[in-house]
């Protein structure tokens, strides 16, 4: 019932902790079915890219002390010369394929779905602890359950999302670590900026996407630190999505060219 277009008798959600995995799990659906895009499995990890060339290492003296250490201080006092890093573009990093996973599959058996889908419903039967806890764990198993769901209709799609290549995490994260100068971000700021083929690429990607689950997909960039900041200069990103199949991504693309340069049009 809705008086001046608000509800006044609201389901109430039970607590979680009366909840049989099955009600967990249903739980967990609705609050993704809430949101208008895919369930974003890295933006609780984004602020690792955001630094700048300084490492952190932990000093286990006893007092479980940390100190931030620059790597070219830490070669001077071993005796070391520093060393001289090549700066790779995006759109070189791209070119090598060091991102790639050509020996990557997605197990599409319905044994293994369901499998894991009772895996993922049995995680959630003990996620008792605070209802903080419960809601950050919630979204992060929930994120696997619609994927893996989604995973049961990934024949029907297979030619589309087979054109681009995946990629994990793990490389991801061995990717910026070799190569400090460039940084993983939201692919947002960049959009005003990015070319039409990007563009077409994420509309796209975007419609499959929603036709499969009705949702929006999620995208990010690889780009120089600097190209986060100057709106003008920009070049050569690549862009990733999130895959809607799993925890991990797909690689859309890598332009060479000079973005658009907004104050010249």
């Amino acid at each position: 019932m809705k008086i001046f277009g608000k509800e006044l008798f609201k389901r109430k959600r039970r607590n979680h902790w009366n909840m049989t995995p099955e009600e967990m799990s249903a739980d967990a659906l609705e609050k993704i079915q809430e949101q208008k895009t895919l369930p974003d499995f890295r933006v609780n990890f984004n602020n690792r890219f955001n630094s700048d060339d300084f490492v952190t290492i932990t000093n286990y003296d006893g007092q479980g002390s940390i100190a931030t250490v620059d790597p070219k201080d830490l070669a001077k006092k071993k005796g070391k010369k520093a060393e001289t890093k090549i700066e790779i573009t995006p759109k070189g990093l791209y070119a090598l394929k060091v991102l790639n996973s050509p020996e990557f599959s997605i197990n599409i058996e319905e044994k293994y779905i369901n499998e894991q889908l009772k895996n993922f419903k049995d995680r959630l039967s003990v996620l008792k602890l605070s209802e903080g806890d419960y809601r950050n764990g919630l979204i992060e198993l929930a994120s696997m359950l619609i994927r893996l769901e989604n995973r049961k209709q990934y024949s029907k799609f297979k030619e589309f999302f087979d054109q681009y290549p995946y990629t994990t995490n793990a490389k991801i994260d061995e990717s910026m670590k070799a190569h400090t100068h460039l940084q993983l971000g939201l692919v947002q700021q960049f959009v005003p900026s990015l070319p039409k083929e990007a563009i077409d690429a994420m509309k796209e990607y975007n419609k499959q996407i929603n036709k499969l689950c009705k949702k929006e997909g999620v995208f990010y960039i690889i780009a120089k630190k600097e190209d986060f900041q100057r709106t003008n200069k920009r070049k050569d990103p690549i862009l990733l999505a999130q895959s809607p199949f799993g925890h991990f991504w797909q690689i859309i693309g890598a332009w060479d060219e000079e973005m658009i340069l907004l104050d010249e049009l």
